[in-house]
């Protein structure tokens, strides 16, 4: 097997548990680098069951089609956080599967995606070749900020901003969990190079927002494989203050080496170093760009 699998948690007192699968870290096509372990939460009744996210490269939603067999549960949904490609595209194939589940989420991800694929599309096909699974299932919206599994409730919050906006995570009150999506990352170098200051701050309440939730376990979007669920405090506190630091750097640096160089010396054992370099550089080329263009205007 590729990837991890993770039984997360149960609970006595209630029908249901949730387990996680972690897909592989995948080297990109062409010029190194990486793309950090995704995450699939599998939330299980006693016969029925709900996906959330669904993987992306079709070796992995093969294990992840595996996965759910194994469980003998009946898939009846796959519900998607954000609009993201390694979060969504792999529905296509797992409804091939599973044909009696629905692919959902909220009425703003559908949109996002709606106007994002044909962009995104060609980036993963660049990033993965043959190996990307086709994006033929988009999500529908839903009508309502729940999910009904077996009589118990999964609560949808439109969380605002993650590594992009709009961004949801799942709130499953009866195991004290929170299925954070890329909101909350596990020990990896952050996707910061999507979103700006103002974004930066806005996902810092984000982060807030899931901490009032006191989840006992939070499922990140993209973890190291040896990482915990349940280390909930350090996941928060190190998510929080690793915008901050980036944040910070962004403003006070001047070029893309140094903010990198900074964010190693504070965060040595994150994984995914290529999503850090990604960030820095896109900021100052996006700062760079912003000082041209005020220096053009200044000509005229």
């Amino acid at each position: 097997m590729r990837g991890h699998t993770v039984v997360s948690t149960s609970s006595s007192a209630t029908d249901l548990r949730a387990d996680v699968y972690i897909g592989p870290f995948l080297n990109f096509e062409k010029g190194g680098g990486t793309f950090s372990a995704t995450t699939s939460t599998l939330i299980s009744g006693k016969s029925d069951a709900v996906l959330i996210d669904a993987q992306h490269i079709r070796s992995d939603v093969d294990e992840l089609v595996q996965f759910i067999e194994r469980t003998g549960k009946r898939l009846t949904t796959i519900y998607v956080t954000h609009g993201h490609a390694d979060h969504w595209y792999g529905a296509s194939a797992l409804l091939a599967k599973f044909p009696d589940a629905r692919v959902v989420t909220t009425a703003p991800v559908v949109d996002y995606i709606n106007q994002a694929i044909e962009i995104e599309s060609q980036q993963w096909a660049t990033m993965f070749g043959e190996r990307v699974a086709k994006p033929t299932a988009v999500p529908q919206a839903l009508d309502e900020l729940t999910i009904d599994l077996e009589g118990h409730e999964l609560r949808i919050i439109e969380i605002g901003q993650g590594d992009i906006e709009p961004s949801t995570v799942v709130h499953v009150p009866e195991l004290d969990a929170v299925i954070a999506g890329d909101v909350v990352y596990n020990q990896i170098h952050a996707m910061l190079g999507l979103s700006g200051p103002g974004g930066w701050r806005r996902w810092l309440k984000s982060i807030d927002a899931i901490e009032k939730l006191a989840p006992k376990m939070i499922v990140a979007g993209h973890r190291k494989h040896e990482a915990s669920d349940y280390d909930v405090s350090r996941m928060l506190e190190e998510t929080r203050s690793y915008i901050t630091d980036f944040a910070e750097g962004a403003q006070n640096l001047d070029s893309p080496g140094e903010l990198v160089s900074l964010m190693k010396a504070k965060y040595p054992d994150f994984g995914n170093r290529w999503t850090l370099h990604f960030s820095a550089q896109s900021w100052f080329s996006r700062k760079q760009a912003k000082a041209q263009g005020a220096g053009a205007g200044s000509q005229r």
